[in-house]
């Protein structure tokens, strides 16, 4: 049996994995069909950004979860566009958080995590936009639609509590955060870490 890999997943490190499984991020524990027992899970991501995997692979490198082979490239001839894939390498820490988040096989909202500034922020640019509504006003919102209705009534609630006016749209369950708490929102996760993301603050 190959040897187990191993990091030490610190608070800044929980908090942005955190905020990425609240958008577009995935930990699977890959041993799962293979041994009645998992041992380890990996971190995935797919983004149409090349530099966003790359800054997804230089940020988990800095908690000390190294990267598996190379970021791959896929061209959508349908769309006219390609998409990249990160996966990093098995690691035992991981593995918890995979079953907290993945306790049946299915994502889950789990409900002790905190939305702090990092979390909101890494769930903002995976999952949140911008939108222009009349008036020229702006608002937020957050695509939830994937997650139960009572994982995003939960988050909305969360929400509420840091003073975002914030809603759940029932015809399509996802988060809407009013422009009334829109910059305040903007102003709480701080700045973009990313360019190719930086569009999301932008208010041109």
């Amino acid at each position: 049996m190959a040897k187990q890999k191993h990091c030490n997943l610190s608070q800044e490190a929980e908090e942005w994995l955190n905020g990425e499984l609240l958008g577009d991020g995935c930990l699977q524990s890959p041993n799962a069909s293979t041994y009645p027992i998992s041992r380890s899970a990996r971190f995935k991501y797919g983004s149409k950004y090349l530099k966003y995997c790359q800054y997804v692979s230089d940020t988990l490198n800095s908690f000390g979860i190294e990267q598996s082979g190379k970021i791959t490239e896929r061209y959508h001839k349908d769309w006219g566009n390609y998409s990249y894939c990160y996966n990093s390498r098995c690691y035992v820490e991981l593995l918890p958080t995979q079953k907290k988040w993945y306790p049946e096989g299915k994502k889950i909202v789990p409900k002790d995590i905190e939305l702090t500034p990092l979390v909101c922020r890494q769930w903002y640019i995976g999952d949140g936009c911008l939108v222009r509504k009349k008036w020229n006003r702006l608002n937020i919102t957050l695509s939830t639609y994937n997650f139960s209705i009572p994982d995003v009534e939960w988050l909305v609630k969360e929400l509420n509590k840091l003073k975002f006016k914030t809603t759940r749209k029932p015809s399509n369950n996802i988060i809407h955060i009013s422009s009334y708490s829109t910059q305040d929102f903007l102003n709480y996760i701080g700045e973009c870490p990313v360019i190719c993301y930086q569009y999301k603050w932008s208010y041109l």
